[in-house]
């Protein structure tokens, strides 16, 4: 009988300690989001990139969520990790490839459909959302943006 009413007190306990932890983190500021090319120097696998600028530099490893809609309606959508960048910690601004948001549920041929539109001045929206950590339901962002006509 010890054993159970200990759990009872240990779990209420560790998940209320896991819950503090995740508020450590500082709170960011999404400033700009935009699709560059030109950064790939000739392997093919850097030709679209999506920039992602913060007010700060990040300190913490942040999941994020983006949806990228073109004027022709392709939508590319995904996920990840941002962690602070150890080569240029003062740089505010983070690159992502968006080859790397195509998952199980993306449209098919989405590597091609990226390639032929998702272009600079091709773009209708792109929605930024910032998470303390992965989201595992519904909960709400930290942060987020969406910016229009790119």
């Amino acid at each position: 009988m010890k054993k159970w009413l200990k759990l009872m007190f240990m779990v209420p306990l560790s998940l209320f300690l896991l819950a503090l932890g995740g508020c450590s983190k500082d709170p960011v500021k999404i400033v700009s989001a935009s699709v560059v090319s030109g950064l790939d120097k000739g392997s093919g696998n850097f030709d679209r990139v999506v920039q992602i600028c913060f007010d700060q530099p990040l300190s913490s490893d942040y999941f994020h969520k983006i949806t990228l809609v073109t004027h022709q309606n392709v939508k590319i959508d995904g996920a990840g990790w941002l962690r602070p960048l150890a080569s240029d910690p003062n740089n505010k601004c983070h690159l992502r490839n968006v080859y790397l948001y195509i998952h199980k549920d993306s449209p098919l041929d989405a590597r091609q459909l990226i390639k032929d539109y998702v272009l600079p001045g091709n773009i209708s929206q792109i929605l930024v959302q910032m998470y303390y950590e992965e989201p595992q339901g519904k909960e709400l962002p930290m942060a987020e943006k969406i910016f229009s006509n790119l």
